[in-house]
């Protein structure tokens, strides 16, 4: 992977969490990232050290956590990002893109005649030239396309699931709920959802919750199909456990599938 896009892909995670955690210490804005990825805070926080800090002993993300980041910002994986931010890089690369042009100008070969010196520094000028050109026309088109794509990269909470909805219908959408940066893990994977003892608490191999939940303030539960913080007052879900499943969760829901059938 191109330490570029690694970059610039661990500066954008930890603006957005900055956007979202009411704390910009490292550890919150690490523990914002776990809570919506399956990365640990403390492989969130190393990314933070090496990118964001600086520091030498920083490590380097690996490529799983690379991808979780590209979906935590709402692509579908590592080659979306670049696809979509490649012009930024040709835009970074003009100042080398000059160097080089000047570079051939003062050559060691362009001082020994004149006709040659000026044949290279033509050459040279025109090659710089024409590569700014370039460059500079994509990067104006891509921005100008921008605000499309971030038109369709925004969600808001329904009070079951996330739905995709135009960013321009900020603050607040039709339900009340807030208008989000679009996660595509978030709108795929979670939802509010109602259980029984017939439900599938844990998987069968790993033992790993599958369900979490939220006790309202009334001794309400509330059930998810995802980690993370709660979609309206931000605060984190809990994994279900044993203990939550014989004490709130009702024998069966009235409908005809949380029934066994002989």
């Amino acid at each position: 992977m191109d330490e570029f896009y690694i970059k610039k892909i661990t500066e954008e995670v930890f603006e957005k969490a900055r956007k979202k955690s009411a704390s910009h210490k490292k550890y919150a804005l690490a523990k914002e990232v776990e809570a919506a990825t399956g990365l640990s805070y403390r492989t969130v926080e190393r990314a933070y050290d090496k990118y964001i800090k600086q520091r030498v002993e920083g490590n380097k993300p690996t490529a799983n956590t690379i991808e979780e980041f590209c979906t935590y910002l709402g692509y579908s994986d590592y080659a979306e990002f670049v696809e979509q931010n490649k012009l930024q890089k040709l835009v970074n690369q003009l100042p080398q893109i000059s160097q080089e042009g000047k570079n051939e100008i003062d050559g060691p070969s362009v001082i020994t005649r004149t006709k040659s010196k000026k044949k290279k520094w033509r050459y040279g000028s025109v090659i710089t030239a024409f590569a700014l050109t370039l460059i500079i026309a994509l990067y104006v088109i891509a921005q100008n396309r921008t605000p499309e794509l971030k038109e369709s990269k925004c969600m808001t909470w329904t009070g079951n699931a996330y739905e995709e909805i135009s960013c321009s219908e900020k603050p607040y959408s039709k339900y009340g709920t807030s208008i989000e940066p679009y996660d595509q893990k978030r709108i795929k994977n979670f939802k509010r959802v109602e259980v029984d003892m017939a439900t599938t608490f844990f998987a069968e191999k790993t033992d790993k919750p599958l369900i979490w939940y939220y006790k309202t303030e009334g001794g309400t539960i509330e059930y998810y199909t995802a980690p993370g913080l709660h979609p309206l007052n931000g605060k984190t879900l809990k994994a279900i456990t044993e203990y939550i499943i014989m004490k709130y969760v009702p024998i069966h829901q009235n409908k005809k599938s949380s029934f066994l059938l002989k």
